[in-house]
């Protein structure tokens, strides 16, 4: 059997380089096309409408009607940790997104880890609430009196009832062993 030679070895190598290159500079170009066929990540270009997000949500068009979300939030007993968010109470205008952040503090000298839980009410609104990003998708942690700021994402359903005016988004944080897994994955119970 004969092996090819190192010249042929080294131009092999030097075609799959410039292949792969070539891909990684199309890949950027290629997905955008296809987000923006497909309307995909706020590239609504599949309908026949052109609407931007300010203009509509997933579940139908934004309204000026306001509700005023008010937040909550309680450490389980024995849980070292102080935490709230950025603004205690904001007016979330329907179908627009809403950021603010949560600050943690960890109130001792030992490393804690805790899962936060969510609840939503009045119970009706909590089925139009979409929770996008939240720090309670995952397991945190922190350090001796470590403090830390996460993000909250949300928005409010166009299909928000009307009679819905108020209400109230609470969390409890438990501890958490962090070498025992939980039986269902984070994101699968949130």
């Amino acid at each position: 059997m004969k092996r090819p030679s190192n010249a042929l070895l080294g131009i092999g190598i030097c075609a799959v380089v410039l292949l792969m290159f070539s891909f990684a500079y199309a890949n950027v170009p290629l997905f955008k096309l296809f987000c923006q066929r497909f309307g995909i990540g706020g590239s609504a270009q599949a309908g026949s409408k052109e609407e931007t997000w300010e203009q509509s949500s997933a579940t139908g068009p934004m309204s000026d009607r306001t509700v005023q979300v008010k937040f909550m939030g309680i450490a389980a007993s024995g849980l070292p940790v102080r935490f709230g968010p950025s603004e205690p109470t904001v007016e979330a205008q329907i179908g627009k997104p809403v950021h603010l952040e949560y600050t943690f503090t960890n109130m001792s000298d030992d490393s804690v880890f805790f899962r936060a839980v969510h609840s939503i009410a009045p119970v009706e609104a909590a089925r139009e609430f979409q929770l996008m990003q939240c720090f309670c998708f995952d397991d945190q942690a922190l350090g001796p009196r470590q403090s830390i700021t996460l993000p909250v994402y949300f928005a409010l359903s166009p299909r928000t009832p009307p009679n819905v005016n108020e209400l109230m988004l609470s969390y409890q944080l438990f501890p958490r062993d962090p070498h025992r897994a939980l039986p269902v994955p984070a994101k699968e119970a949130n």
